[in-house]
């Protein structure tokens, strides 16, 4: 781990306001959605038995649509949903396929994280939470994940919630989005959104999870990180629970919609890209990862529009 001078080097010189988090977490939902909405239409029933059998404009906007699910430049690996979309899902996760949703969720997560640690200089002082933060940095989240939790087992739960929090359910989302393993992504869904969703049993567990986690007091205001676990009594309650968001309502008009929605959402990145509160040069490699999201999200717009426009004649039945 690094030592505090080290540490204390490497502090975030970043001033992200919380609306440029919000709309990375509002981007990757409408992305999601979207996903969801095409996903149901392409592996659905009508869709593929219409195109296999007449052919023309139905079969090539069956295929535009295809693509536009599974274009590395636009919406990566998308399925969603239920049965073959769901099968496809999970192929994607065992095979490693990225999703436009997934990396503009984490790219939030990763946004919020560094947001909260700006704010208190002082966690740069402890080498634990340091070597965190870094490890967050540097985009190593199974790391980030095990430091953590080394500090949970040698400092105790309590000491590691309230070191790191709001941070900690952040960082335990991003690698649950982004792990082999297909079952816990509903919950970190649930946090990288802020989205209010019961969660199947098997599933993941619910958001509501993450905020009991953080019901023990805080550090006290102006108290060094670095001292022992803060005695109850005095200590200041840190609150940290988001409220949901709720759900959003699904755009009209079917594929153009969520098309329109896309590519509205691709302009707020491009605009948070842009935003003149970013500074410093660890801010660049973040600035540039979203206007990167941003142009997949446009891509992504477009072929969903291509499909509408070649599918007209079948929704208009």
């Amino acid at each position: 781990m690094p030592d505090a001078a080290t540490s204390a080097s490497t502090a975030p010189d970043i001033d992200l306001p919380d609306a440029a988090c919000r709309a990375l977490a509002e981007a990757a939902d409408a992305v999601g959605e979207a996903a969801r909405y095409a996903s149901g239409l392409a592996f659905g029933a009508r869709l593929p038995a219409v195109a296999l059998t007449r052919g023309g404009r139905t079969r090539l906007g069956w295929r535009t649509l295809l693509r536009t699910l599974t274009d590395p430049a636009g919406l990566g690996w998308a399925p969603r949903g239920r049965g073959v979309a769901r099968a496809g899902r999970l192929a994607g996760i065992l095979a490693g396929r990225e999703s436009l949703a997934i990396s503009i969720a984490v790219c939030g997560l990763k946004a919020r994280i560094r947001a909260a640690s700006a704010g208190r200089p002082e966690l740069f002082d402890d080498p634990g939470a340091a070597a965190v933060l870094a490890a967050v940095g540097a985009g190593r989240q199974a790391e980030a994940v095990r430091l953590f939790r080394a500090i949970m087992r040698e400092r105790g739960a309590e000491h590691a919630f309230a070191l790191l929090a709001p941070s900690f359910a952040d960082i335990l989302a991003w690698h649950a989005l982004t792990d082999t393993n297909p079952f816990n992504d509903h919950a970190g869904w649930q946090v990288a959104t802020g989205r209010a969703e019961p969660a199947e049993p098997v599933l993941g567990l619910g958001a509501a999870f993450w905020a009991f986690c953080d019901r023990g007091p805080g550090l006290p205001e102006g108290q060094a990180v670095t001292g022992a676990v803060p005695a109850r009594g005095p200590a200041r309650r840190r609150v940290t629970y988001r409220p949901p968001r709720p759900a959003p309502r699904p755009p009209a008009g079917g594929l153009s919609g969520r098309a329109a929605a896309l590519r509205t959402h691709a302009f707020r990145l491009h605009a948070v890209a842009a935003a003149p509160e970013w500074h410093g040069p660890e801010t660049e490699a973040l600035r540039a990862e979203v206007a990167r999201l941003a142009a997949r999200c446009a891509t992504a717009a477009g072929g969903l529009a291509l499909a509408a426009a070649q599918l007209k004649p079948l929704q208009d039945q």
